[in-house]
């Protein structure tokens, strides 16, 4: 990822609380055919100062072959908002595009062991409105479901994350900014561009 400083965000709390709120990401390997993408939700967990995701693909996936030691990136997209010139009180102006970012690359490890691919399956499970359980399911149909995924972890060997929130423009600026998204009700994005507000400068929003 082409990382400007002023929008690089290292904290990884947020980081990983991030991946948590968006954890439908995109893996990306580069096998014997080629490069692949799959779309796939991801676990995440914290373990001292990196992490490690874990998920898991349909056993037919080619990408598959890749999951003993292949490199790979993830990819995870967070709340983001096309950004008007209009709404700058500095002018002129161009269009812009504000918006977060995780990508995390490392080496992928396969896991086989039947007991910690349940795991994994009972902690994606929390998603489910209707609250799935793995464990009410037969025996004979959990092993087979079992048995047609392959799981996986990626523990990180580099993170890159940014968090472009228009943080290059002054806070008056940027106090136009969040209330143009405020009224068009994308809250998520307008409060992030506030969070990065020098204090006493937040806009309030209404």
């Amino acid at each position: 990822m082409y990382l400007r400083p002023a929008f690089t965000e290292t904290d990884l709390d947020r980081i990983v609380a991030m991946i948590e709120d968006n954890p439908f990401g995109v893996l990306v390997t580069h096998g014997a055919d080629g490069m692949a993408a799959s779309h796939v939700p991801f676990l995440v967990e914290r373990t001292g100062d990196s992490l490690v995701l874990s998920a898991h693909l349909g056993a037919p996936n080619a990408q598959c072959a890749d999951l003993d030691g292949g490199q790979a990136l993830a990819i995870f997209s967070g709340p983001h908002a096309y950004i008007s010139p209009g709404w700058y009180r500095t002018q002129p102006a161009v269009p812009t595009w504000d918006y977060v970012a995780v990508h995390v690359h490392g080496a992928l490890q396969a896991v086989t062991d039947y007991d910690e691919v349940c795991t994994m399956l009972r902690a994606l499970a929390v998603h489910d409105p209707e609250k799935f359980d793995l464990d009410a399911l037969p025996d004979k149909f959990r092993a087979t479901m079992i048995a047609g995924i392959r799981a996986f972890r990626l523990p990180a060997r580099r993170i890159e994350a940014q968090w472009k929130m228009s943080q290059n423009r002054s806070p008056p600026d940027r106090q136009g900014v969040a209330a143009a998204l405020r009224q068009q009700g994308n809250a998520a994005v307008a409060e992030l561009i506030e969070a990065t507000l020098p204090a006493g400068s937040q806009t309030n929003p209404t």
